[in-house]
């Protein structure tokens, strides 16, 4: 492994180099960050108990997330880009029955307002200037996995995650992956950290076989 300053030899190694969350790009998202701006809905949703957020996305994510928040939240509106949802039917069709949720579509975030928290949304919808009165904006529309270094080291799923399952093992004998880096249905701590320990039994089991 090279870095800045140094090589390193090892007989493995494990990769956990995460992954970025995507971001909106637009006036205030940087600044609100934690103050009202999130991009993990299972995590910080019940700070949002009986208040009014917007959830930002239109795959599985972003209407998984909607349903989340509609349980604790007192109204939950469901921002799109687009008319029409990429999220699997089961959850379009659960979306559109909840009365918790309300649907913005043709709609694009351009600012993210407020003083020392989110109050404000702003978007342009079918060409128009709107705002929405919002205690929280929860970004869902996807994530970069930290992995353009990797070049053919080992294989990558479509989107650019290190195919590996629980245990760590990447298609490269000696290389493990662990944490939000390789395929996996949930980023979160717990499970990277769970990640971690599976790497480390995978190891002293490659060990075992008389590799490295």
């Amino acid at each position: 492994v090279r870095t800045r300053k140094n090589e390193y030899h090892a007989r493995t190694v494990i990769l956990a180099t995460g992954a970025e969350h995507r971001a909106l790009n637009v006036p205030g998202e940087k600044e609100l960050s934690g103050m009202g701006v999130s991009y993990c809905a299972t995590c910080d949703g019940a700070f949002y108990k009986d208040k009014t957020v917007a959830v930002i996305g239109g795959g599985d994510t972003a209407l998984g997330d909607a349903m989340y928040l509609s349980r604790m939240a007192k109204k939950v509106y469901l921002v799109h880009r687009r008319q029409e949802f990429r999220a699997n039917q089961a959850l379009q069709t659960a979306v559109q029955q909840n009365a918790a949720i309300e649907l913005v579509l043709d709609a694009v975030p351009t600012a993210v307002l407020g003083e020392k928290r989110v109050d404000h949304l702003e978007l342009l919808q079918n060409g128009a200037s709107k705002t929405l009165p919002v205690d929280g904006v929860f970004v869902a529309i996807g994530s970069i996995p930290n992995t353009d270094f990797l070049g053919d080291l080992c294989k990558l799923d479509e989107s650019g995650y290190i195919l590996a399952d629980e245990t760590g093992v990447t298609t490269t004998p000696g290389v493990f992956a662990a944490g939000d880096v390789r395929t996996t249905p949930l980023r979160q701590v717990v499970t990277a950290v769970a990640d971690g320990a599976n790497c480390v039994q995978s190891i002293e089991q490659y060990f075992r076989k008389g590799n490295g």
